[in-house]
């Protein structure tokens, strides 16, 4: 079970609910749910996901995705699914970029009590977050070839979302809202604001002198030139259904946003390195075999979006920001469930093993991973 997903959820129930209001959507009338279960024990810090399979008349059946905002606690205070959805039916539009398809979204919480959307549900294998991709599993189990087809499959998934731009009133309608102020300054507020309502649910162990750091150096060096193009805010290995060791689905559209693609990119890797780091064991120096290194992955992406890696180091820097701003609310999130103690929430909001490296590359030192 995921962390957000409430114990006391009554599935028969929901699935009861779900059932009736798919029978009032244009031919559906005659559909019936099967069954109703949660998608995931290995991923999952936000919304709550299902996997549901509707059954048709004549015994044809098929299976869905039915995503709802927390109903007990989450690990952000506001989830907007309308936006979720918006970005996710756009992008499914995209020749060669892999999302799941979109069915309804419905806003009117009096179906289910909150709002939801629904998918398509997208066979393939995640890399789970519990246990780490880096410890066991199929991404483990793989040759390096098979583990280079992976990495490169992901790096033109997010060459495509890199060409991708929007215009008029969509862009307007997702876009950050004060058009006379830099993307970039906007996301690092969006950001330093989670961060600090995290920090509030937990006791007052000090100002963080590497978060404050950090948001002073990405608000004197911010980039100069940003393109408004889509940042889908998670790219990692967790967030992509895969088949053959081929990307079939991009998921979880929460944190994506209107910004330099080259975000995305640093954030993949700087995800990838925090994996080594925190999950690695005695292997955290090197990446699995197949892995190609950072220099080589930020030269091939440059490449093809013909962009110049000047900014790389800061997008890298601001994702570690973010990281840290999300452990401000992911360890608010495991205190109130009960899932760590105290001395466990206020431990991780630090940053671990992580600080030293993030002090690195702040510092320009040789210790920045997209060195290696």
């Amino acid at each position: 079970m995921a962390i957000v997903d409430d114990p006391d959820t009554d599935l028969a129930a929901l699935a009861g609910h779900f059932g009736g209001w798919l029978r009032r959507q244009p031919g559906c009338r005659l559909k019936a749910v099967s069954s109703l279960t949660q998608a995931s024990r290995a991923n999952g810090f936000s919304n709550e996901t299902y996997r549901v399979v509707v059954s048709s008349p004549g015994g044809a059946s098929e299976t869905l995705i039915l995503r709802l905002p927390p109903a007990r606690t989450g690990l952000f205070p506001d989830y907007d699914l309308a936006r979720q959805y918006s970005f996710m039916s756009e992008l499914a539009q995209t020749a060669g970029l892999r999302m799941a398809a979109c069915r309804w979204l419905e806003t009117d919480p009096g179906a289910l009590g909150r709002p939801f959307f629904v998918s398509d549900c997208v066979d393939g294998e995640v890399a789970p977050d519990n246990p780490s991709y880096a410890n066991s599993g199929w991404i483990v189990d793989a040759t390096p070839g098979q583990r280079q087809c992976l990495w490169d499959g992901c790096l033109r998934q997010l060459e495509r979302l890199a060409a991708v731009r929007w215009q008029g009133p969509l862009l307007q309608a997702l876009d950050w809202p004060d058009r006379g102020r830099p993307r970039f300054a906007q996301h690092l507020e969006h950001w330093t604001r989670l961060g600090a309502w995290g920090r509030r649910q937990l006791p007052d162990d000090g100002a963080d002198p590497l978060l404050r750091e950090l948001e002073q150096w990405l608000r004197a060096y911010r980039p100069e030139q940003e393109l408004a193009g889509i940042v889908w805010g998670d790219a990692r290995f967790g967030n992509v259904i895969v088949r053959d060791f081929e990307p079939a689905a991009l998921l979880d559209w929460e944190l994506a946003v209107v910004g330099d693609p080259m975000i995305d990119l640093a954030y993949w890797l700087f995800h990838v390195f925090l994996v080594q780091v925190l999950h690695g064991g005695p292997t955290a120096a090197s990446r699995l075999a197949g892995f190609r290194g950072d220099a080589e992955t930020v030269a091939q992406w440059c490449e093809q979006t013909q962009r110049t890696p000047r900014d790389y180091r800061a997008y890298w820097l601001f994702n570690a920001y973010k990281m840290l701003c999300i452990w401000q609310c992911k360890a608010a999130l495991m205190l109130r469930t009960g899932t760590w103690s105290i001395e466990q929430a206020l431990d991780a909001r630090r940053g671990g093993l992580l600080r030293p490296h993030i002090g690195a590359v702040l510092e320009g030192g040789s210790d920045a991973a997209f060195l290696r």
